[in-house]
């Protein structure tokens, strides 16, 4: 007679439950990662594009300030989930950043100044990892998490600080000139209250860059405030006395 079976315990059902759980877990925490890496390679390549159409701008215009939409004239095509941004687009002080909308994902930059002697080729080389070519673009020389540097000053990078407070400048610069066109408005209809429509018919012109709010349009209590558009960037203030505060 075969014996029998006693069946599984609560405890030793609980166990296998515990385990497969673990596992489940640390599958999905690898998956995440990889897919992090994965949307950070593709949003490097993008700005190492990104940074060759600046490139090529400033062969043509070495004078002219690089706008968003220049860099598209000059061939660039963005990745569907990545998001270039110009932080200033002088030759001598170029920034670019770059970051995937995938959550969890790093925002990178590259700056200036601009060598305009690339004659159109790709100034910073290849990107290794998933959705790159392939080949190493590491140098002796260049600091450690970065990419090859072939142009004086470009590097493709995490956003460190000064790059991070370059973004906030721009945020307050931008603040600064809405404030100036709500100024033009009271002058004109001192009883009146801004919208963000209204600060552009009065010569605001916002770049795209910045995320601009009016929180209060009346002109004793006015208070406008903006944000550079990638994560973690500061928040600023301006209130009617022309008075910058972040947070």
């Amino acid at each position: 007679m075969p014996p029998l079976h006693r069946g599984y315990t609560l405890i030793e059902i609980l166990i296998v439950l515990t385990i497969l759980g673990g596992l489940v877990a640390i599958a999905s925490l690898i998956y995440s990662e990889y897919r992090i890496k994965a949307s950070e390679t593709v949003a490097q390549e993008d700005l190492r594009q990104a940074y060759t159409s600046a490139v090529n701008f400033f062969n043509d215009s070495p004078r002219s300030v690089l706008t968003r939409g220049d860099l598209d004239k000059y061939g660039f095509r963005s990745s569907p989930r990545t998001e270039i941004r110009v932080v200033d687009g002088r030759l001598d002080r170029l920034l670019l950043v770059a970051r995937s909308t995938h959550p969890g994902s790093r925002v990178f930059m590259v700056e200036g100044p601009v060598s305009v002697l690339a004659g159109g080729k790709d100034p910073l080389g290849p990107v290794d990892g998933p959705g790159g070519s392939g080949h190493s673009s590491s140098s002796p020389g260049a600091p450690e998490g970065t990419q090859d540097k072939t142009v004086a000053g470009a590097w493709i990078q995490p956003l460190n600080k000064s790059g991070r407070d370059r973004c906030n400048e721009k945020a307050k610069t931008e603040l600064i000139e809405a404030f100036g066109a709500a100024q033009k408005f009271f002058q004109a209809d001192p009883g009146g209250s801004i919208t963000k429509d209204i600060l552009i018919n009065f010569g605001y012109r916002p770049s795209g860059e910045v995320n601009l709010w009016v929180i209060n349009g009346a002109q004793a209590t006015l208070e406008l405030s903006a944000t550079f558009n990638i994560p973690g960037a500061s928040n600023f203030k301006i209130d009617s006395a022309g008075a910058i505060r972040e947070g």
